[in-house]
C-alpha cells in the first residue's frame, strides 16, 4: 500500500509540473535596438499606408549601409513606384538617436529632385525586428511603411531589366 501511495504521489507531482507548462503561450520576439548595425541591410517595402505591395508589379528596395564613408552612411534604392521602368536612387542617411525625436531616420538624395535634396519626410523607426521594421513619418502619421529584410535585391532589378 505504501508503494502505491508513493507512485501516486510521484505521478501527481509529475502531472502538476507538466500541466503548468507554458509551451502553449506564443513566443514574443523582442524588438531590436534602433542603431546603424540593426537597420543596415537590404529591405523590401512590403506594406505602404496599410496596403500590401504586389511585388510582381510594384517594388521598392532599399540597401542601408552600416559603415561610414566620408563621414556619412549611404543608401541605394531600386524602385518602380514613380516610373514605368526601374529607377536607381542613391544618397546618404542618418539616424537621430537623441531625445526627444528618438529614433528618426532621414536622408538626402545624391541628385537634387525638384527643389530639394532631402527626403520628403523624417521617419520614426519602430517595431524593428530581425526580419521587419516600421517607418512612420514624423509629420504625417498616416504615412506608414513596413519593410521586410531581404537577402538580396533581384538581379533583374539591379540590372534595370525588370519593368
Amino acid at each position: 500500500m505504501f508503494k502505491q501511495l508513493r507512485i501516486i504521489a510521484v505521478l501527481a507531482l509529475f502531472a502538476a509540473f507538466t500541466g503548468c507548462s507554458d509551451d502553449d503561450e506564443p513566443v514574443v520576439e523582442p524588438t531590436l535596438e534602433v542603431n546603424y548595425a540593426n537597420v543596415a541591410g537590404i529591405w523590401q517595402l512590403s506594406e505602404w499606408n496599410g496596403e500590401a505591395m504586389d511585388a510582381d508589379s510594384r517594388y521598392f528596395y532599399i540597401r542601408l549601409s552600416r559603415s561610414q564613408e566620408n563621414g556619412s552612411r549611404s543608401y541605394e534604392i531600386y524602385t518602380n513606384l514613380n516610373s514605368f521602368v526601374s529607377e536607381y536612387i542613391s544618397g546618404t542617411y542618418e539616424l537621430n538617436l537623441e531625445e526627444p525625436n528618438f529614433p528618426l531616420i532621414s536622408g538626402t538624395y545624391d541628385y537634387t529632385l525638384s527643389t530639394d535634396d532631402e527626403w520628403a519626410h523624417q521617419f520614426v523607426v519602430s517595431e524593428l525586428y530581425q526580419a521587419s521594421m516600421k517607418w512612420t513619418a514624423e509629420d504625417d502619421t498616416d504615412e506608414v511603411r513596413v519593410y521586410k529584410r531581404c537577402d538580396e535585391i533581384p538581379a533583374d532589378i539591379v540590372d534595370g531589366e525588370r519593368l
